[in-house]
């Protein structure tokens, strides 16, 4: 491979050698894989009858048990159904001796099942009593569009030569508003970390090796939304995992293994334990909207707007007349009942295709517009943008690039590059010792933001925050004035998103122009949110 099968990086960084074949780290997207990947001969050797633990009955015991685990994940998701509805078909690819089908037929569902391996398939249709397993895989098989409402890949899709294509395949089975669900190792899991080249996630057969913000970033291109992530738990007991070590041996592990099973009674050997060792598990929700290679990509554009008569016509003038290459703009514009004559300057444009005006009947702060904007955003990323001539929207298309090219999920625009030549921050007209005196207030609070959550972020409170919309999913906001800024940047940060800041170009405007924030009474609001927002509940499940 000489470029990344996910985002198309042509930088593929070698990492180490394993089973005589290289890993390679894309330098855009960090995904990790073997390349050259093992050939039809080696994995064929390796997919042999062999190559599952054998079946018996503790065995399968506990893959039901894991199973079950899934499929209540799976139904969490789904909700409630009314009592008469028809049964849910679920599809699971790679489905090895059926024991996940065995469970979910037995909860209802319409089962169909398709493995790689002859024997496996063979193992499976006998159990079930019925050929519900194909032979095959998903690119061999014939599948009818939008024609499932499930479907799983437990420990499958870091054997696939094609994780992106593979997905994409699903997105078209799956009916629009069907449930995904996946199961992996993970590079974020204790073990990898603890383990690192000698994790034993690292098989020949492994041709991917996925984290958080790759698989998101897998489902985001392949048309899927709402995507959650938490602990992989499975069911497991000391016999199991001692097998295990012995069939897929470890330096330093399968010895202690050995050793283990010697000292333990049989009876402790047999027991049933909930672990959590390599895996995350994946949910997400196939969207009406096809896969990102096939149609332009969309961005939502939030403005709030209070008291900007001169300047709203002139930035949103300028934001209609914006053009980007295979984007599509639209905007919310969030008029807080201005007291200068905004609002009328607003109506003008609320008629103009592409564009979503929300009136509020009184001004309750910059987040709280923002958050009212936010519940309206339906692109694929969002851009939040001020009604001043402060930031210049040429900047746009250089923030936009890493979110589409998926080198990030979310971009901050910082004013300076962490050096005096590129400081941009605030130089007002006529006012040099004030606003000297709040840019060395910015150098405190993003030393503060930095120690609290961190990170080493140059600008941290720029207006120019740029984030695919799903990072927002499940998480919930509640500042209304310029706190929101420590909210919105903290809780992404420990959601997972890394921002990248690229610099952008700024003119800073004085009180005088109309600068709204409070010199006292917003910086002790930033104190309090910077603790709180570090600690409180995100209302987003683990990643």
């Amino acid at each position: 491979m000489h470029r990344c099968p996910l985002c198309d990086g042509d930088h593929l960084v070698y990492q180490f050698t394993h089973s005589t074949t290289p890993l390679v780290r894309c330098d855009r997207c960090g995904l990790l894989m073997r390349n050259p990947q093992p050939s039809d001969a080696e994995l064929a050797a390796i997919y042999n009858e062999e190559y599952f633990l054998v079946p018996d009955e503790d065995a399968e015991g506990l893959k039901r048990r894991t199973a079950a685990g899934y499929l209540d994940e799976i139904e969490a998701r789904i909700g409630t159904r009314s009592a008469g509805s028809p049964a849910l078909r679920l599809l699971e690819l790679g489905s090895g001796f059926g024991n996940l089908l065995v469970e979910a037929r037995a909860r209802g569902y319409d089962i169909t099942g398709v493995e790689y391996s002859a024997s496996s398939v063979r193992i499976a249709n006998e159990r079930l009593g019925a050929p519900c397993v194909l032979q095959g895989t998903i690119d061999s098989v014939s599948l009818p569009d939008a024609s499932f409402d499930v479907a799983v890949l437990a420990d499958v899709i870091e054997h696939t030569r094609h994780p992106l294509a593979d997905i994409e395949q699903l997105w078209r089975i799956l009916r629009p508003g069907g449930v995904l669900f996946i199961a992996l190792p993970s590079l974020d899991s204790w073990s990898a970390r603890l383990m690192r080249e000698r994790w034993m996630e690292f098989k020949l057969e492994h041709t991917f090796y996925f984290d958080s913000s790759t698989v998101q970033l897998l489902l985001t291109k392949s048309g899927f939304e709402g995507v959650e992530i938490s602990t992989g738990w499975k069911t497991l007991s000391p016999e199991y995992i001692i097998q295990h070590f012995k069939r897929f041996p470890v330096p330093g592990l399968t010895g202690a293994a050995r050793m283990t099973r010697s000292l333990l009674p049989p009876q402790v050997r047999r027991r049933h334990l909930r672990v959590v060792a390599s895996g995350i598990n994946v949910v997400a929700i196939r969207s009406a909207l096809p896969p990102l290679k096939d149609r332009p990509h969309r961005l939502s554009v939030v403005m709030p707007v209070f008291n900007e008569r001169s300047s709203f016509p002139i930035i949103m003038n300028g934001l209609l007349a914006k053009s980007i290459p295979n984007v599509e703009i639209d905007v919310v514009v969030v008029e807080s009942n201005s007291t200068d004559g905004t609002r009328e300057e607003v109506r003008k444009f609320e008629r103009h295709p592409g564009v979503k005006v929300i009136y509020q009947d009184q001004p309750r702060g910059k987040g709280h517009a923002v958050r009212a904007g936010l519940a309206h955003a339906t692109g694929d990323y969002v851009l939040i943008q001020d009604a001043d001539l402060e930031y210049d929207l040429d900047d746009y298309d250089q923030l936009l690039e890493p979110l589409m090219g998926g080198a990030a999920a979310f971009v901050l625009g910082s004013r300076h590059a962490g050096n005096r030549r590129s400081w941009k921050i605030r130089a007002f007209t006529n006012q040099a010792g004030l606003s000297q005196v709040m840019n060395v207030g910015h150098v405190f609070f993003t030393a503060l933001f930095n120690v609290v959550y961190g990170t080493r972020l140059r600008d941290p409170f720029t207006m120019f925050k740029v984030f695919r919309r799903d990072c927002l999913h499940g998480l919930t906001f509640e500042s209304n004035r310029f706190d929101f800024d420590w909210e919105l940047v903290g809780k992404l940060v420990r959601a997972g998103y890394q921002p990248i800041e690229i610099v952008v170009n700024y003119r800073s405007r004085s009180f005088a122009e109309g600068k709204k924030v409070s010199f006292f009474r917003d910086p002790l609001t930033w104190i309090r949110a910077c603790f709180k927002y570090r600690f409180v509940r995100l209302g987003k499940k683990a990643r």
